[in-house]
């Protein structure tokens, strides 16, 4: 155990993991799901928080946080103008999903849809981008990852990659191409901050629209 939480892909790889199990155990407690989430959250953050001095030095290159930030918002701008067009798996279910919180009362209602923006925008992008563009992407070119240089370009671990990210979306196809404009930033900017910063905005701009027009399906 001490050998593989001082390996390399540790740091990469558990913040993913430990989100994705949480949250498969959260099915298990669906009445309580709004503030479960909120949990699973926090603890994942608290383990990024912990890993931190691991990632130090990995990622030198300059995020470009501007020019991040927009085409993160550019990309979830394409996420939704196309979405009436783009296949997915199963129907368009707009029903309210925090209504097990308001029917606590206001403070419970407003605490899920701050705990999902908590989840969508501080702890989702890092975790995703950890895993998909900082490991598997470079895993696939060689088994030792860590002497691949961050942003790489080898067209089958791109395309594997940009695959796999869109397949554990429910809009896959929305998802596939916000997966290439997010690889292609990583592969221009060499830097795994850079893509943090383009899926952290994306993430808001997404929050934001669903919660002004109530567009619930997307979220």
């Amino acid at each position: 155990m001490k050998s593989l939480i001082q390996g390399p892909g540790f740091p990469f790889v558990a913040p993913f993991a430990l989100f994705m199990g949480l949250l498969y155990l959260r099915q298990s407690f669906s009445q309580h799901g709004w503030w479960l989430y909120g949990v699973c959250s926090l603890l994942v953050f608290g383990l990024i928080l912990w890993l931190r001095p691991r990632y130090k030095g990995q990622d030198p290159a300059p995020p470009r946080a501007l020019h991040s930030a927009l085409l993160g918002l550019g990309a979830i701008v394409l996420w939704i103008a196309l979405d009436p067009w783009m296949p997915r798996t199963g129907e368009r279910d707009n029903t309210f999903p925090f209504a097990t919180a308001f029917e606590l009362g206001l403070l419970p209602g407003i605490l899920s849809i701050a705990f999902r923006i908590f989840g969508a925008v501080l702890v989702v992008p890092i975790i995703e981008e950890l895993f998909w563009r900082g490991f598997l992407m470079r895993t696939i070119i060689k088994p030792e990852f860590e002497e691949v240089p961050l942003g790489t370009f080898q067209p089958l671990s791109f395309y594997i990659t940009t695959v796999a990210f869109a397949m554990v979306h429910v809009e896959y196809g929305s998802a596939t191409l916000f997966a290439l404009i997010a690889g292609w930033w990583f592969c221009k900017t060499k830097s795994l901050r850079a893509v943090i910063i383009l899926h952290a905005a994306a993430n808001l701009g997404l929050a934001i629209y669903v919660l002004l027009t109530k567009n619930w399906f997307l979220w």
